[in-house]
């Protein structure tokens, strides 16, 4: 697993046939194992649904058996207006994946239409190929711009520097993160000049 910020999308459905698919479009912090994005859940049989929440919780990593990989206890909560809002809770997810992210089994439940829905053990796997906003849908991409925010805002020059210099090992293959990088080196220089 990578450390840092990384975009994971997920789906988690059932085996039966209209049965509704949620979709997690996440942002995952794993130095502070903290876990936000967006859930959306859409079901074509009647009644139609169309649900949509900001979520937030953590996850944390566990040894089921001696003899297994670690695996992903993810716990998620949500609402229409996200975790300062004073509107009420709608969304609620408990589940366990891989260690990779990419396959697991949650429990979930929303609140529509004056009721809340429960799904058991729904099956989580990674959204396909031609659902994914990402080039490369099987592998994270890290995220750099919350560090460096961060960084910038406390003044913390040394911080700063860590996270180019991580951000510079890890991306810096590609030609459109190499100008990102040029980029953020220039906001070095410029406060070192100061």
């Amino acid at each position: 697993m990578s450390i840092g910020l990384f975009h994971t999308r997920l789906n988690v459905s059932s085996s039966l046939l209209g049965a509704p698919v949620l979709t997690l479009d996440l942002l995952v912090d794993t130095a502070n194992k903290k876990v936000s994005g967006v859930a959306s859940i859409f079901q074509s049989t009647y009644p139609p649904l169309n649900f949509r929440a900001r979520v937030w919780g953590e996850y944390s990593e566990a040894k089921l058996t001696a003899d297994t990989e670690n695996h992903i206890i993810l716990t998620l909560d949500g609402s229409p207006s996200g975790p300062n809002s004073n509107i009420a809770q709608t969304f609620d997810l408990r589940g366990i994946l891989g260690a990779d992210w990419d396959s697991g089994f949650a429990d979930y439940k929303y609140y529509d239409q004056d009721h809340w829905t429960t799904v058991r053990h729904a099956a989580v796997s990674q959204a396909t190929a031609h659902n994914q906003r990402v080039e490369h849908p099987s592998h994270a991409h890290p995220l750099y711009a919350v560090a460096v925010q961060q960084a910038q805002a406390s003044g913390d020059l040394a911080q700063l520097k860590a996270v180019v210099s991580q951000g510079e090992q890890q991306l810096a293959s590609s030609g459109a993160l190499r100008s990102a990088l040029e980029q953020l080196q220039a906001e070095i220089a410029r406060l070192e000049a100061r």
